[in-house]
């Protein structure tokens, strides 16, 4: 060989060898980055918009998880390489066949059933792909630089401290601009970054904006912080609480009533009590609604249960008779708790379960939280055909197209059967196609914009509940169905106040008061109640009139039995009791959240009593929030009971 080719050969491995000590980092971040952006691509998550935060996000992780191998020496770096790689590689797999099955991401939460990975092997096999071999390329090219460092010849070089020193900066400050432009671009369309960590509801497009290995770290790292919540004293007050006891009913009105019947429940986007029995140029807003309000059992003091997690919420309460949290989504963060929902209990008695809804799976995690919940079997937005978009998005189902579509459906379930179809055409911002419009409006009216558009969608949605309740006639379901329609939450568009429907409501209810009506054909179940109430409500109502009894803790009141009804609503964030509402008393926290400084008034005339007079009100309901919390925060249900009504 001579000196020459010599000479050549040693800058050649000097190279390889730079490369090796101080790119191979960035070289498994860009390969990172690639790897989130093919993720996407060919689980059809990919989008243009978000094209530049999900590369420069990912890059950032990257960087964030490759980088600190430039503070080992050889053998503990690629130690740790291979380690990374290999957690990376099984991640994107598992979570690539996981959304391919069944249109959700997967959660730390969920590493605790990884014991029952045997029972779903033979799936796991059917959905093996040549993409996997992507997301195992990262081990491909740690393998392939630790077998350079093995060449006879190979120089390692010793970077200068300052040179390692100057590296790592340039890696730090690139993961830094990249999460930064994340957020910038987050704040220049949103006017703020909460979206991103605390007010998320489509998990599908939070991973189209960052990728999913940066969901994935999210997700365990607020699993982690989670751990902690729930203290020995919060143990020891759960206890007590439940030891107490609740007041039993002896009378049992109604017991049985429905005793076999499918149970058929609409929960209505945005649906406001405001609107009810209601007209606007001497057209009814909700005719059909208002129909029903006489044909079954109306709830006019009925309010909506809700956190952050606004329609997720209201499932969660009405299927759980738990308390939503102020602060925390919880068909998002506590997916995987162990919950005695109201589909589980039917299912235990010999009910089919199904959830019909014209979305997205992973919309509000619903396929992550809906097994646990008992739904057997959930129509998405794939078993629907929409004739035309209606709604929140380009792709919305209109709610004419679910209920139409749900009809043949239903009539082909193993009767006695539950399902809850939950509509979407009346969510905000309310858009609605021209010729759907029908609702007359004059220019002169009181009304914005967007209370219009809002009452307009709510007019078409009523349309439709109309022709479904009338189809569920002809295929012969009607009579032997009950049927529970309510509204989710309100539409915060003010249109209560636009109707000047709060003059005999408190003014901090007005916005969540929402109808509730129950349809039970052939019945004496009919007219119109007053009693506070709520979606904590729902599920044990429900199974008064099925004949069931309830398991463990309802903190839910039967509104068909109760003697002591209330309503008790909590503020968002600090958790703390905004209003309280019985048949003859009213409470009302002051600014500063303290009791004491509240208000205490007689119902409905509202004269002033002592705060006194709401003390042990306001005990009971504190402790019921707070212990619900406790539950859902320490996943603890299995863990206590007590006596419910």
């Amino acid at each position: 060989m001579t000196e020459e080719q010599s000479t050549k050969k040693i800058h050649i491995n000097r190279a390889l060898s730079y490369i090796e000590t101080s790119l191979l980092p960035l070289i498994l971040a860009v390969l990172f980055a690639i790897q989130n952006q093919a993720f996407n691509k060919w689980l059809s998550l990919y989008s243009k918009t978000y094209s530049t935060r999900l590369f420069l996000a990912a890059f950032a992780l990257g960087i964030v998880l490759y980088g600190p191998s430039l503070l080992f020496k050889k053998r503990h770096k690629y130690l740790y390489l291979f380690l990374v790689s290999f957690l990376i590689s099984v991640i994107f797999s598992a979570q690539f066949i996981y959304y391919k099955y069944s249109q959700s991401f997967l959660q730390f939460s969920a590493i605790r059933y990884i014991d029952q990975a045997d029972s779903v092997m033979g799936t796991v096999q059917k959905m093996l792909s040549p993409h996997l071999f992507l997301f195992f390329s990262n081990l491909l090219v740690v393998l392939i630089a630790l077998i350079l460092t093995l060449r006879k010849n190979y120089i390692e070089l010793s970077l200068p401290k300052w040179e390692r020193a100057a590296i790592i900066f340039v890696m730090v400050l690139s993961a830094i601009i990249g999460y930064k432009y994340l957020l910038d671009t987050e704040k220049k369309e949103w006017g703020n970054t909460s979206r991103l960590y605390s007010d998320i509801y489509d998990l599908k497009s939070l991973v189209a904006k960052i990728g999913i290995m940066n969901f994935f770290v999210e997700d365990t790292i607020k699993y982690s912080l989670r751990a902690g919540l729930v203290t020995n004293d919060d143990r020891d007050f759960l206890k007590t609480w439940a030891a107490k006891g609740r007041i039993v009913q002896n009378t049992k009105n109604y017991f049985g009533l429905a005793k076999g019947r499918n149970i058929i429940i609409i929960q209505v986007e945005s649906l406001e009590s405001a609107v009810i029995n209601k007209k606007i140029n001497g057209q009814e807003i909700t005719p059909n609604l208002n129909q029903l309000t006489k044909t079954g059992l109306y709830f006019d003091n009925y309010y909506a249960q809700t956190g952050p997690g606004n329609t997720a919420d209201a499932e969660f309460s009405t299927m759980d008779s738990l308390y939503p949290l102020p602060n925390d989504v919880v068909f998002i963060n506590y997916a995987k708790n162990n919950y005695k929902a109201l589909p589980n209990l039917l299912k235990n008695n010999g009910y089919q379960t199904y959830s019909l809804h014209g979305d997205v799976p992973t919309f509000w995690n619903r396929s992550n939280i809906y097994p646990g919940l008992g739904y057997q079997k959930v129509f998405g937005l794939n078993d629907y055909v929409g004739t035309r978009p209606v709604g929140k998005g380009p792709s919305s189902l209109g709610d004419e197209d679910l209920f139409s579509q749900s009809l043949p459906k239903l009539k082909s379930f193993k009767q006695p059967f539950m399902a809850t179809l939950i509509t979407m055409s009346s969510h905000t911002p309310f858009i609605l196609p021209a010729d759907l419009q029908t609702l007359n409006i004059s220019e002169d009216v009181n009304f914005n914009e967007t209370q219009k558009n809002y009452l307009q969608s709510i007019h078409y949605t009523d349309k439709a509940i109309g022709e479904f309740i009338n189809g569920l006639k002809n295929d012969g379901l009607y009579d032997n169905s009950l049927i529970l329609i309510w509204g989710d939450h309100g539409s915060f568009t003010n249109i209560s106040s636009a109707l000047g429907e709060n003059k005999n409501i408190l003014e901090e209810l007005s916005g969540s008061q929402v109808p509730m009506i129950i349809l039970a054909p052939k019945t004496n179940l009919r007219g119109t109640s007053s009693i506070p109430s709520s979606h904590l409500d729902i599920y044990p109502t429900i199974t008064n009139l099925l004949g069931f009894s309830n398991p463990t803790i309802i903190l839910g009141q039967d509104l068909l039995n109760t003697k002591n009804p209330v309503e008790t609503h909590f503020e968002l964030i600090s958790g703390g009791i905004d209003t309280i509402l019985t048949s003859n008393l009213v409470y009302q926290a002051n600014n500063d959240g303290l009791f004491i400084n509240g208000h205490c008034k007689s119902w409905p005339a509202q004269e002033s009593l002592p705060i006194s007079d709401c003390q042990t009100l306001y005990n009971q309901q504190f402790d019921d929030i707070r212990a619900s919390n406790i539950i859902i925060r320490g996943n603890l249900l299995n863990n206590f009971s007590v006596n419910n009504p």
